[in-house]
């Protein structure tokens, strides 16, 4: 699993760029090109939703507890606290022809351009 790496480590940032999403976990980047959708604090969440951008910044601070990619279905992010985080890779919810990338992290901080996934 290429995103193996981010159990046990903390979503620190949010960022909402034009048409999509990043998310950056210790470092390293989880791109959003298929808006993600999810469930925090019992409440199920999709795009659109009123105050969505609210919701996704109460995922900062917790802690990534497993990661599971099927190819072709879905990245699904656990975080401490029962919170999920879905990002398609179905081809009908696709906007273009990626769904995700995944930027790891040097131990140093720096992100490993040449080891990035695409989906």
């Amino acid at each position: 699993n290429p995103l193996g790496s981010l159990v046990g480590t903390e979503l620190d940032t949010v960022s909402f760029v034009r048409d999509y999403v990043e998310l950056r976990i210790d470092y390293s980047i989880v791109r959003a090109l298929t808006y993600p959708s999810g469930t925090i604090d019992g409440r199920a969440w999709r795009r659109g939703d009123e105050g969505v951008a609210d919701v996704m910044r109460r995922y900062i601070g917790r802690k990534v507890a497993d990661v599971e990619v099927v190819e072709d279905q879905r990245i699904l992010l656990t975080f401490d606290g029962d919170a999920l985080l879905e990002i398609s890779l179905r081809l009908e919810d696709r906007r273009g022809a990626e769904a995700a990338h995944f930027v790891p992290a040097r131990p140093d901080g720096t992100l490993d351009v040449a080891a990035m996934w695409v989906w």
